[in-house]
């Protein structure tokens, strides 16, 4: 560990004391939902930098503060981020940069450095990250939806809110909107039908960043997750649950029909045979109830 440090060192030092020259800069502007998984590209890689040996990854989250190293040689320096998103980082085997479960500390200026020791040159991809934050507050009878963005430095982008893709104004009776820098909040009524039928996805944040535009659903806390078993719970899928009621309905069927054919044969025949069934069960254990069909039987008695 301590050669690898020295190594990473001994590289550092070596490309901030030998006068390099930019040759080119590419730019791109990213706007991801809060949670998400982003990945920063770096389009500037060169064919012989093998496992992006000659990379350098640096983030700044504002324009009045200085960049800080992120991924030097392959490898992370932990030196000067947070322990929550020197865990979320990784470097992909194309050098891009991948940022799990982005949050809005992520926000800013991504740089990524491709270095040539042989001419002295380099190349920059600089990505400018904005990260899209949305939340509901409830009232006694009225909802309010709030969508808000974390850019680089100053903020430069338009927020808006969307019903059914089209911009909620100033003069609607039912939706009310105001906006404030890169905020946006739309209010209605318990009674609007947004609310009543839970039709959310019908209401959307737009974020324009110059030419660039992207939006974003708003999606209700208690959907999130949703139908999910917890890790190393016994639960059924929704689908096994299917096939079995599937299973059942068809045994019990088949149960009614035998009762129907043996009751008409005894009226010709004259006899007083009874039949007793027993109702469709599944084996269980301890563990809850069996997904294997097989498991699934049904009793048929006939007493003559």
């Amino acid at each position: 560990m301590d050669e690898i440090k020295r190594i990473k060192m001994s590289l550092h030092l070596l490309l901030v004391l030998i006068p390099f020259t930019v040759l080119a800069a590419q730019y791109s502007f990213i706007i991801v939902r809060a949670g998400a998984e982003v990945t920063l590209p770096c389009d500037n890689v060169r064919d012989d930098h093998v496992n992006c040996g000659a990379t350098t990854w640096f983030f700044s989250d504002s324009e009045w503060t200085r960049s800080v190293d992120l991924f030097v040689n392959r490898q992370l320096d932990t030196s000067l981020i947070s322990k929550s998103k020197e865990d979320r980082l990784r470097l992909a085997a194309n050098c891009s940069l991948v940022i799990r479960e982005v949050t809005a500390e992520d926000a800013g200026q991504y740089t990524c450095r491709q270095f040539d020791l042989t001419t002295q040159t380099y190349e920059d991809h600089v990505v400018y990250l904005s990260v899209v934050n949305m939340t509901e507050q409830k009232r006694t009878d009225e909802v309010t939806l709030s969508c808000s963005v974390s850019p680089y430095g100053r903020c430069d982008l338009t927020v808006k809110w969307l019903y059914m893709n089209i911009d909620v104004t100033e003069d609607n009776t039912e939706l009310k909107t105001s906006q404030s820098s890169c905020s946006a909040n739309v209010s209605f009524s318990k009674s609007h039908s947004v609310y009543k039928m839970k039709n959310y996805s019908s209401l959307t944040c737009k974020v324009k960043d110059g030419d660039k535009e992207e939006k974003f659903a708003f999606i209700p806390p208690s959907s999130e997750g949703q139908n999910k078993p917890a890790p190393g719970n016994n639960e059924m899928t929704t689908a096994w649950w299917w096939y079995i009621r599937l299973v059942v309905g068809f045994a019990t069927i088949v149960i009614m029909v035998v009762i129907l054919i043996r009751w008409r044969r005894n009226k010709i025949q004259g006899g007083d045979d009874a039949v007793i069934f027993s109702t469709v069960e599944a084996a269980s254990s301890s563990t809850g109830p069996s997904a294997d069909p097989s498991s699934l039987y049904a009793n048929v008695t006939i007493i003559q």
